[in-house]
């Protein structure tokens, strides 16, 4: 369990040194706060197209709107309880209309404009497609998870044929296993409404072995950058959380032990030494804010915080 003084270490430092957008959405779920501060903080991140950008992502600071971010908006949205028809809802899902690429059936992940801008090392523009498999999973099964959950169009064909492509793409690469991006973002699709039963049936057959045998069972497998379980099921009610109930509890278990002393969870990784240093140094602190908020949600889900 979480003590009350390690939640209130928590609380403060998101109040304190996190990001208005991250302490916002911590007030509206831990403290019965409205979500309009939170609609009003993203509304700075996003650009006139409708996409997001402005470092919403942490290591990608450029001011031009791209998938990745735009991904995690929609996320922020759907946590704040914005509706299909809300207005920063509808040009998001509009710029990606516009913008998926019509012979793949992709999202480039970032924009080619992240090169002029800090940025972490993997979003360099030399070879971006190819480490990231021609963006079949990674952004393109969180976007279409997204769609279903707050797109006008959630019934629409289209949606259903490029869950078919994402399907298709796990069975093709089942066998040599997923990245760990891909995974996540396969299981969004895999969590999200709306999904058909046949393809949320065939993806969590696919799904099930590749987790168990990606997320490491316990905390040696857990330090440093890499898959752990509640990446996969954050809630009871995840798709996974049943087949990796044991990793999960000791997980969660772990997430408790490595709070940091000033109460967050920082990142298990950096840009490398001398790379964007300044930048990297407040990215860090933006990610710390994130990743507290996320633990925080976590461990609320599975009843882990003492008192609440």
């Amino acid at each position: 369990m979480l003590s009350p003084e390690r939640y209130a270490a928590a609380r403060a430092f998101l109040l304190e040194r996190a990001r208005p957008l991250e302490r916002c959405a911590f007030e509206t779920d831990f403290e019965g706060a409205p979500a309009w501060p939170v609609f009003d903080e993203l509304a700075h991140f996003q650009n006139p197209d409708g996409g997001f950008g402005h470092g919403l992502e942490p290591d990608a600071l450029t001011g031009a709107s791209g998938a990745l971010a735009t991904s995690l908006a929609l996320h922020r949205l759907a946590e704040a309880g914005a509706s299909a028809d809300h207005p920063m809802v509808a040009a998001a899902v509009e710029y990606l209309r516009q913008t998926i690429d019509p012979t793949s059936r992709t999202w480039r992940i970032v924009p080619e404009a992240t090169a002029e801008a800090p940025h972490a090392p993997w979003w360099a523009q030399d070879g971006l497609e190819e480490r990231f498999h021609g963006f079949t999973l990674n952004p393109k099964a969180d976007i279409v998870a997204l769609l279903y959950t707050l797109g006008p169009a959630a019934d629409e064909g289209w949606l259903d044929a490029l869950a078919e492509d994402i399907v298709r793409e796990v069975e093709g690469r089942a066998a040599a296993g997923l990245g760990m991006h891909d995974m996540i973002n396969v299981v969004h699709l895999l969590d999200a409404p709306h999904l058909s039963p046949g393809l949320r049936r065939r993806l969590l057959e696919l799904i099930v072995p590749i987790a168990q045998e990606s997320v490491g069972h316990g905390p040696e497998d857990w330090v440093g950058y890499g898959l752990k379980p509640l990446a996969l099921a954050p809630r009871p009610d995840a798709a996974l959380a049943p087949a990796l109930a044991g990793a999960v509890d000791a997980h969660l278990d772990h997430l408790v032990a490595v709070q940091a002393d000033d109460g967050a969870w920082w990142p298990q990784w950096s840009w490398g030494d001398g790379v964007f240093p300044d930048a990297w140094a407040s990215s860090r602190v933006a990610w710390a804010g994130m990743l507290t908020l996320d633990a925080l949600r976590q461990l609320h889900a599975y009843g882990r915080i003492e008192g609440t």
